[in-house]
């Protein structure tokens, strides 16, 4: 089913908005786009400065666009919004969120108390010497910046669905089939994003606080205009005809030096272990006009760059525009394009913050519940007028509720009797049969206790297992009573091994283990510590199946 998808970019020097229409297998098709300037000083370097200012170019954005709806999906950059990978253990996804959080507090640069995350597994890895890990990819961003842009967001009237990572957005948008890995650079006006993904995975993101305004910049510096003239003499740069010698001089050099950064961190990721070089570069993004960058690229990294095309991948039939339209379109649609598409992986980031979501979801209810209200005021005053009409059909009614109230006096209610005596019978067979079953042992999850807890350097033979005789007639401790026994023989190959295997099986939230200290014997043929052990099943492994035999509330 077809739907809509609304991609938020939120630039230093202009805000942008792509609507795609999403329908399965369909190619997405580009069906509205709009931008609109900002003012210097509402975004820097990422980061919403000013709230209203920005709450009002985005208000003028939907008025003049003409979008169908204002849920938006919104990206962030800049330095308090990183991406970073972690390996975890194999947890279930009920316990990964939390121990995600736990461990990223150590690979974060601000504080967790601070910070909004979200994160998502791209790979499971196969350990050399251990287990299997889960590679984990972690988004955050300072809730200082999300309180920002939300705000924004909410005085302009939009409903934020989504904020993902513009470099995440990037990856989506300008992913191509190709399995080695492909860089993504993006040079706004103040910052440019390096992302290196792998068939839109993400691999490595960096982001320098230098763009578009830092070439500018040298030249206002160099010929001693402001930066609004620097800005014309920029592009004029870029037109044949003869040109200033200090303002070509230094666009030369400040391109040169940005270009450097950017081939220093391409390069730096081709020299990581296990990692591949980047077969290609594609440029996007408003700085990507600046006379001179596409050929110094391509220079510096030595591979095949290129201006990347959002547009491409795109069913562009229901957005007329010229070719030099569509060209100016395609440089700097990426992000949004990125953002209202869906993930490959069906899960992209998204760091709003629960609270805003809830506060969401309130604003609808409100909304279905007074469209509600004035339906049913809308049906007082039709029912109002059919009142007289009601009352030439009072008898008709009046009989077949007689009627009715005869069948559940001689049908229903008998049947409901039947059904309450069945419910009785079924609650007394129950009865005699739970107390067994609540101190029924799974011996699965002893099993896989064993398995998890015991150390490399014990082995176990002679194993029995058995539970308690009698129902509740087990030993107790502190920590519960015992459903059964297991019984074995225990080789380790040192007597510190008997210690460790002690503290190893003591982590399982089973067992109960008992006093080694006099089982314990060395044997003579070839070394090695041998002991018997018994370890109490506490009620950790007791059997789900009493679920199965309870009688649910009426």
């Amino acid at each position: 089913m077809a739907y809509q998808s609304i991609g938020l970019d939120i630039g230093t020097t202009a805000v942008r908005a792509v609507e795609l229409t999403l329908d399965g297998g369909q190619r997405p098709a580009i069906t509205n786009f709009g931008q609109v300037g900002l003012q210097p000083g509402i975004v820097a370097n990422g980061e919403v400065r000013d709230r209203a200012g920005l709450a009002d170019a985005l208000r003028r954005l939907w008025r003049e666009g003409h979008f169908s709806n204002r849920r938006v999906r919104v990206g962030v950059a800049g330095l308090r919004a990183i991406v970073r990978d972690i390996d975890m253990p194999l947890l279930p996804p009920d316990e990964l969120e939390s121990a995600v959080r736990f461990k990223a507090d150590e690979v974060l640069p601000f504080a967790l108390d601070e910070t909004v995350l979200s994160s998502k597994v791209i790979a499971q890895v196969a350990g050399a010497d251990g287990p299997p890990t889960l590679r984990v990819q972690v988004a955050a961003a300072h809730a200082e910046v999300l309180a920002s842009l939300i705000e924004a967001l909410e005085r302009a009237g939009l409903e934020p669905v989504s904020i993902d990572l513009q470099t995440a957005a990037l990856a989506r948008a300008l992913a191509t089939g190709q399995q080695s890995p492909e860089a993504v650079v993006s040079i706004g006006a103040t910052l440019t994003l390096i992302v290196v993904h792998q068939g839109g995975t993400l691999q490595f993101v960096r982001t320098l606080d230098k763009g578009g305004q830092t070439i500018t910049a040298a030249i206002a510096g160099a010929l001693d205009i402001p930066l609004r003239d620097a800005e014309v003499a920029k592009r004029r740069l870029g037109a044949p005809g003869v040109h200033d010698s200090l303002a070509a001089g230094a666009c030369q050099r400040a391109v040169g030096a940005l270009v450097d950064e950017i081939n220093n961190s391409v390069r730096f990721f081709g020299s990581l272990a296990g990692r591949q070089p980047v077969s290609r570069v594609l440029l996007t993004g408003g700085g990507t006009r600046t006379h001179g960058l596409l050929e110094a690229m391509g220079q510096a990294t030595g591979v095949p760059v290129a201006l990347a095309s959002p547009l491409s991948a795109l069913d562009a039939a229901g957005l007329p525009l010229t070719p030099q339209q569509a060209a100016e379109v395609d440089t700097v649609a990426a992000v949004p394009v990125g953002l209202a598409l869906p993930d490959p992986s069906g899960r992209a980031f998204n760091l709003l913050p629960e609270s805003v979501r809830a506060r969401a979801v309130q604003k609808r209810v409100h909304r279905a519940l007074t469209r509600a209200a004035v339906a049913v005021g809308v049906l007082v005053v039709g029912l109002t007028g059919l009142r007289f009409v009601q009352v030439h059909n009072a008898e008709d009614h009046l009989q077949a509720i007689e009627a009715a109230n005869a069948t559940i006096k001689n049908v229903e209610i008998p049947k409901y009797d039947k059904a309450l005596a069945l419910r009785n019978q079924v609650e007394r067979q129950s009865a005699l049969i739970l107390p067994t079953l609540k101190k029924e042992v799974d011996w699965l999850v002893v099993l896989n206790q064993i398995a998890q807890y015991i150390p490399p350097n014990a082995t176990l033979q002679n194993v029995s297992m058995a539970a308690t005789s009698i129902p509740g007639q087990g030993t107790s401790s502190a920590a519960g009573q015992s459903l059964g026994t297991v019984n074995a023989q225990v080789f380790t190959q040192t007597l510190d091994d008997v210690t460790t295997w002690g503290q190893a099986l003591s982590q399982s939230p089973i067992f109960e283990l008992p006093d080694l200290s006099s089982s314990v014997s060395t044997s003579t043929q070839g070394g090695g510590v041998s002991f018997s052990t018994t370890l109490d099943v506490l009620n950790g492994a007791a059997s789900q199946r009493v679920s199965e035999y309870e009688v649910p509330g009426p």
